[in-house]
């Protein structure tokens, strides 16, 4: 954290509660979508402020655009001021992928990083698509989560079975739940791509903006091309990034992208005429390591793990993670390791992950940081770039101390000085409660919270889980916290274990969610037969391999079970004169970069721009990325200066180099 932002930051605990949020208190913009302003999730940036520079709720809208007075659901939203005191009137929304990924379970993720650039002149809107996360309360089989919640949480803790049970079959799990969810009153067919772009221009309406922009990633590039088609009012410019045009069959050729991404590498080295000397005939090479490395792994005994197709191909294809920073110069070494792995020669690999790959998720020290560009650097200028990692380091230590501060300092801005309510102080002797049972009675008890908190909020469904779980004092008093709570305490305790089960059983709502969209709107464009024809053709069996062809039957079987609800047009590719970037990366093994070019195909007014050395969602992998983004949404008719593209095309190396 700058000093320019902590001052900013001090300066936004100190303003008034901005007046433009007052509409949104009264009920919104547009009659037609009530909003409901509810407290936002702990995920918000510790520099926002609720109330003051974000806001979040709930917008009403219909299950079903074409039956209007039918039955409604609400998408949660957060909604972050502008940085600038005269902002931009239109906004930027962010369409997350998935389909029914979330974004407000990270709203700071949202507001700060990926909408961030665009944040100090206009505001910020996300939201949780229907079907997603937060906004999936229409459509969840809380009956048969409830009675698979032990399994579900061994699953997200990755807890062992107990010596006699079967373990959780997740498998088994989607059919009880699938008919839930067809018995529940919920309209499934009309949890599709239409009617969600419909939410995405009900939405603006209803917090104020007449004019927006949009950028989505991934399935959010599917629906804001479908926003395009569907309801375009007032769409001033759109950034896709990560494609995924309606046009593909995106689950017959679920292996496409990777075939795609690695075909890349091997032209980027081809084009480098010093990598195409030492690595000839690189695809090949490739090819011919499935074989190698499936019937003589590397075995285990130089102290590294057993090198195995499975190993190889997983460990290269962590760069197309934003999230795994260690795997940054990943592709510069490639070549040399197929080349070495061919020949039986793990030293490369081995070289990587030993520094690297132990350092996956955890903080490094400067001189990992650093990196093996410190070995092209003399004694003095690497104890000059280690001493200013090192202070970087201690800068960012001190903004995370700021920050945790902010944070506490926003917390009691919220709370006020409100005491701990019944239901608070009911949750917390219940957690206590719930330590003293036996290894034996906590599964019934637990499962019992699961089966409360899917039922209607009431006294006596709190009142018999004490009952049937707790004994003696325990039971004595929560039932005396209980008799005590208000109206509002008994819907507080819901709210509480509502969010307490959600870290459990959002794991399988996305599962969920991406299938009502998958198996409903692609599958009837997909099929067993064009799945089997495509993989049977697939060069590379160390990208597919046995798992990767189980996974991909497991979508059909899964898909098997819901009714196919195809839309006419639905995979017509979209035409539109609106101002279109369309981003992609070499490394993006789920949407293919070759996706990006077809898409644009029908966008009249549309700029291309394929990053190299970058995955899913390419354009937040680099300065040069995010920087083309902030300038496109400034002036989206400008032709883009797209120079520093080509800076980032990876320098390979080469089998004489010295390894740092």
């Amino acid at each position: 954290m700058t000093p320019d932002q902590i001052i900013a930051a001090i300066g936004l605990l100190m303003a008034e509660p901005d007046p433009a949020f007052d509409t949104l208190r009264a009920g919104g913009f547009d009659p037609r979508y009530p909003v409901a302003v509810d407290a936002c999730p702990e995920t918000t940036s510790p520099l926002d402020i609720e109330g003051q520079t974000i806001i979040c709720g709930t917008v009403s809208v219909p299950e079903n655009y074409d039956a209007p007075d039918g039955r409604r659901i609400p998408l949660e939203f957060a909604l972050g001021r502008a940085h600038s005191t005269n902002p931009f009137d239109d906004a930027i929304v962010y369409l997350h992928g998935g389909p029914a990924g979330g974004a407000l379970s990270a709203i700071g993720a949202s507001t700060d990083i990926i909408l961030g650039d665009h944040r100090p002149h206009r505001d910020v809107v996300t939201f949780d698509q229907r079907a997603s996360m937060l906004s999936s309360t229409t459509i969840r089989c809380n009956a048969t989560m409830a009675e698979n919640i032990v399994g579900l949480v061994r699953t997200v803790e990755n807890a062992p079975t107990p010596e006699g049970e079967e373990p959780f079959d997740l498998g088994a799990f989607f059919k009880p739940c699938i008919d839930e969810l067809y018995a529940s009153g919920a309209d499934l067919p009309a949890y599709n791509t239409e009617n969600n772009a419909r939410d995405v221009r009900a939405l603006m309406s209803a917090l104020g903006y007449p004019e927006y922009n949009i950028f989505g990633i991934s399935y959010g590039t599917r629906l804001a091309l479908e926003v395009l088609r569907t309801a375009p009012e007032g769409v001033r410019s759109v950034i896709i990034d990560g494609v995924a045009p309606p046009n593909v069959h995106l689950y017959d050729d679920l292996f496409g992208p990777h075939a795609d991404s690695i075909e890349a590498l091997f032209d980027q080295c081809a084009a480098q005429s010093a990598c195409a000397e030492a690595y000839p005939d690189l695809r090949q090479t490739f090819i011919d390591l499935d074989t190698v490395l499936t019937e003589t792994p590397i075995p285990a005994a130089r102290g590294m793990p057993t090198i195995d197709a499975d190993l190889f191909y997983n460990t290269i294809n962590q760069r197309t993670k934003l999230s795994e920073t260690w795997v940054k110069d990943l592709t510069r070494y490639l070549p040399r390791i197929i080349h070495e792995l061919a020949e039986g020669d793990p030293t490369t690999f081995d070289w990587y992950m030993s520094t690297y790959g132990k350092n996956a998720g955890a903080p490094q020290s400067a001189a990992a940081l650093l990196g093996p560009a410190g070995a092209t650097l003399g004694g003095d200028e690497r104890a000059l770039a280690l001493s200013v990692l090192e202070s970087a380091q201690s800068m960012s230590d001190q903004a995370e101390g700021v920050a945790a501060v902010m944070a506490q300092l926003k917390h009691d801005l919220v709370a006020g000085t409100v005491a701990v309510s019944v239901a608070e102080a009911f949750d917390q002797r219940a957690s206590e409660a719930l330590r003293e049972l036996s290894q034996d009675e906590i599964p019934a008890a637990v499962q019992g919270y699961a089966r409360m908190q899917a039922g209607e909020p009431s006294r006596a469904a709190i009142g018999y889980w004490i009952l049937a779980h707790f004994h003696g004092p325990d039971q004595t008093e929560l039932m005396s916290l209980v008799n005590a709570m208000s109206e509002d305490d008994i819907a507080r305790t819901f709210d509480i274990a509502s969010v307490e089960m959600d870290q459990y059983e959002g794991t399988i709502e996305n599962l969920m969610g991406l299938r009502i969209y998958a198996c409903q709107e692609d599958f009837p464009f997909n099929s067993r037969e064009n799945g089997a024809k495509l993989v049977s053709e697939f060069p590379y069996d160390v990208i597919a391999g046995e798992e990767g062809r189980a996974a991909l039957e497991s979508i059909y079987t899964v898909c098997d079970l819901f009714e196919p609800a195809p839309r006419e047009g639905f995979q017509t590719p979209v035409v539109s004169d609106v101002p279109v970037l369309v981003a992609g990366g070499t490394n993006d093994t789920q949407t293919s970069w070759k996706w990006s070019h077809l898409a644009a195909e029908t966008l009249g007014t549309s700029q291309v721009v394929i990053y190299p050395n970058s995955g899913h969602g390419a354009s937040l992998y680099s300065k040069c990325g995010r920087d083309i983004n902030a300038k496109f949404i400034l002036d989206p008719g400008a032709e883009l200066d797209l120079s520093c593209v080509e800076t980032l095309t990876p320098q390979f190396e080469l089998p004489d180099a010295t390894l740092p």
